[in-house]
């Protein structure tokens, strides 16, 4: 049986566990003491520590700064290492460029870290240290600024309707709904444009005459968008685009608008007489004119009269296979009255019948029948002999 020291046998094994706990404490304890005593020390904390940008934008981290506990007050100096060549970086304080903050009892004043990122920037990732020391202590942060293109969202215009159609007297109005997909709300300026003699406009849908509107962050609006094409454009298919900038952003659609054209057919004659004269059942030659005055081709025109009964007329040429818009055409009318008509005046109605259009006009023909200028000549031959006779009985007997 062992012996300790006081003569007690088991206070040597008591000793020994005691020391031996004691030693296990004290192995736990020391990895933990610097952890618990960091916790009360200067620190420097962000709640996002790693962001996401595009080329040409900034990225700013709000950082939170905290003294060592039970200080009075204490000077921080900030510093940040790791900074890409071209990049800027700046400590802000209500709204100023700072190096340094002060903490003191009262809870510690907004600071955050700007990183402006230059356009030509490289996508990839980029770590940046932040430091901070005061009081005797240091704390150092990393952060993470992410290059990416269109990170912060895009601008989008899109229409259900991208293509109308109508004829060159319509007004053609599309509804465009513009999206922010950005992080931010910003103002965006509206722009249109046409062809060559078209009135353009476009506003929000909302105002009569805006020509800028605000979009928040992630939201949507609609934008309408109104195209009035030249009364003479040709049939076609033409493009209309709209266009808005703003918030470093901007974004375009373009929209179709298909004319399938007016088709107007007039008919007259060259000199804009609407008159002959013919004798009855002779042929009379009359030249009418066909003129296109809308803006696409009419097809199959085929001319016609409306004459008397037993009158008869023809056409030189019978059929005009298209005539294009702005085009006039010559055709002759042959012309043939009855030959028992009377002396008078008739309408022959002249009209020009195609595929998209008809064009027509009235004539009128002045008829002389052949018995009438017979009884003209004998007429004048009496009145001849009758001044002859006259003459010789007047100026014979001298």
């Amino acid at each position: 049986m062992s012996v300790g020291v006081s003569g007690h046998p088991s206070r040597g094994r008591w000793a020994s566990r005691v020391a031996l706990v004691l030693g296990l404490a004290g192995l736990v304890a020391g990895p933990l003491a610097p952890i618990v005593g960091a916790a009360g020390g200067l620190t420097v904390t962000t709640p996002y520590p790693a962001i996401v940008v595009e080329p040409g934008s900034t990225a700013n981290f709000e950082l939170t700064v905290a003294a060592p506990a039970g200080s009075a007050g204490t000077t921080v100096s900030l510093s940040a290492d790791g900074v890409p060549t071209g990049w800027t970086t700046r400590f802000l304080g209500a709204g100023t460029t700072v190096d340094s903050i002060y903490i003191g009892s009262a809870k510690a004043p907004s600071l955050s870290f700007s990183v402006e990122v230059p356009a030509d920037a490289t996508s990839g990732s980029k770590t940046i240290t932040v430091n901070a020391s005061g009081g005797g202590q240091t704390d150092s942060l990393q952060l993470t600024v992410k290059v990416e293109a269109a990170a912060g969202g895009d601008v989008t215009l899109k229409t259900d309707f991208p293509e109308l159609k109508g004829t060159s007297a319509s007004t053609f109005n599309f509804s465009i709904t513009l999206k922010n997909g950005t992080t931010s709300q910003a103002t965006y300026a509206i722009s249109a444009t046409g062809p060559d003699g078209w009135t353009v406009t476009a506003k929000p849908a909302s105002s009569q005459q805006a020509t800028s509107t605000v979009v928040d962050a992630g939201n949507s609006t609609s934008l309408a968008l109104s195209a009035v094409p030249p009364s003479d454009i040709q049939a076609g298919t033409y493009k209309v685009s709209l266009s808005v900038s703003g918030g470093g952003k901007t974004a375009s659609v373009d929209v179709a608008v298909t004319i399938t054209g007016s088709y107007s057919l007039s008919v007259s004659t060259p000199d804009s007489v609407l008159s002959t004269t013919a004798n009855a059942g002779s042929e009379k030659t009359f030249t009418i004119s066909i003129a296109n005055g809308g803006t696409a081709s009419v097809t199959a025109i085929e001319p016609n009269a409306a004459a008397p009964t037993g009158w008869k007329v023809t056409f030189d040429p019978a059929k005009i296979d298209s005539l294009d818009p702005g085009k006039t055409a010559t055709v002759v009318a042959h012309i043939v009255p009855s030959a028992d008509a009377i002396t008078g005046d008739y309408n022959v109605t002249m009209t020009a019948p195609g595929n998209e259009a008809s064009g027509n006009t009235v004539i009128r023909v002045r008829v002389d029948t052949p018995g009438f200028w017979m009884l003209i000549g004998g007429a004048l031959i009496l009145a001849v002999f009758a001044g002859l006779y006259w003459v010789f009985r007047t100026y014979g007997r001298r």
